[in-house]
């Protein structure tokens, strides 16, 4: 999950086409991902710092994590799903929306 957590953020800096993703995600979130693309910009790749996991149903996970772009620090919160036997990103939030 981390590293998925971390190609994310990399679509989020811009450094990352959100294409590569896209079969990784539902369409919602997919749209969602292009829609925020670059909204993290900053001089060198975003690093994952700290990954919190968060499990209700066996099938759901909520993700939560933070992200350093360079001096700010960033909020990322997933939430996966199994699907077509598979996890699937059915959901992202950032704290920097694309206005």
């Amino acid at each position: 999950m981390c590293r998925f957590t971390q190609l994310v953020a990399e679509v989020l800096a811009g450094q990352r086409n959100p294409a590569q993703m896209k079969a990784l995600l539902s369409r919602r979130a997919y749209t969602l991902l292009v829609r925020r693309s670059g909204v993290y910009a900053c001089a060198r790749s975003p690093r994952v710092r700290r990954t919190y996991l968060h499990t209700e149903d066996p099938e759901v996970t909520e993700v939560n994590a933070v992200v350093d772009c360079d001096s700010r620090y960033r909020a990322l919160a997933l939430r996966v799903a199994f699907a077509r036997d598979t996890w699937v990103c059915t959901h992202l939030e950032t704290d920097v929306g694309r206005g």
